[in-house]
């Protein structure tokens, strides 16, 4: 089974946010470059499967020069190979786009990545990945193994409120992976520094079919919440706090 795993590299600590005249992302200053969390763990789920079915894990992503950490931390992982798409996009479907395009000129039979990137927060890629390829997916999935049949997974996810689903997708297929019940692996010094020097192939967005790329989104402002009052602790037995609170619901209305 040759798996495709998505990543994106995001700051481990964000300062000085602003939007710049273009308005189309959010600058800040990043003190460090780290792997998205999600990510994190389908890298992990996605690479110990493609050992167990004996076939290739490519770690793949869609960002700049400095993206390429977080490719090398895969490969030191044990991904076999490492793509990236040359172009700083911050809308969703954008990147989702790139990405997909990126994809379709690979071998693969399962592309997985993370349910949300801790930067934007949109939840979008990995769906909207599954839609512009035309396969079946499956959302906040925490754990994958082979499934009973030729040219399946079965999945768990999760439903909420505790609940779990259990269930087999056939293949090809987009997996997007929540945070597993397994702590991603620690890389190494040493597998670190080797990975260093594997190659990364490199696609610009010329080199891809793109064509219906969206506009993109506007930013208009970033800014801290305001503080529009404290919070109020209603006194007195059950019944008399949900009417007190339905009154003042009402008073807002």
């Amino acid at each position: 089974m040759n798996i495709l795993i998505c990543t994106k590299a995001v700051p481990g600590f964000v300062s000085h946010p602003s939007v710049p005249e273009s308005h189309d992302r959010v600058d800040y200053e990043a003190g460090s470059i780290v792997i998205n969390e999600s990510d994190d763990y389908a890298l992990e789920a996605g690479i110990k499967l493609a050992k167990k079915s004996g076939g290739k894990a490519v770690v793949l992503t869609c960002g700049s020069l400095s993206a390429q950490k977080i490719l090398q931390a895969g490969l030191g992982k044990d991904a076999d190979a490492a793509l990236r798409v040359d172009a700083n996009l911050f809308e969703p479907a954008a990147t989702a786009r790139a990405l997909a395009a990126a994809i379709r000129k690979q071998d693969y039979d399962l592309v997985i990545t993370g349910v949300e990137s801790s930067d934007v927060m949109a939840a979008q890629v990995g769906i909207s990945i599954a839609e512009m390829l035309g396969l079946p997916f499956a959302y906040a999935v925490t754990e994958i193994e082979l499934g009973e049949r030729n040219r399946t997974i079965q999945i768990t996810k999760e439903l909420g409120f505790g609940k779990k689903q259990v269930e087999e997708l056939d293949l090809p297929a987009v997996v997007c992976f929540q945070t597993g019940t397994e702590p991603p692996s620690f890389v190494p010094v040493r597998k670190m520094m080797l990975a260093q020097r594997k190659p990364i192939k490199s696609f610009t967005l010329s080199e891809l079919d793109t064509r219906g790329q969206p506009h993109g989104i506007e930013v208009v402002d970033i800014f801290s919440p305001k503080e529009t009052g404290m919070a109020e602790i209603i006194e007195g037995d059950p019944k008399t706090q949900a009417s007190v609170a339905m009154q003042k619901i009402r008073e807002v209305l």
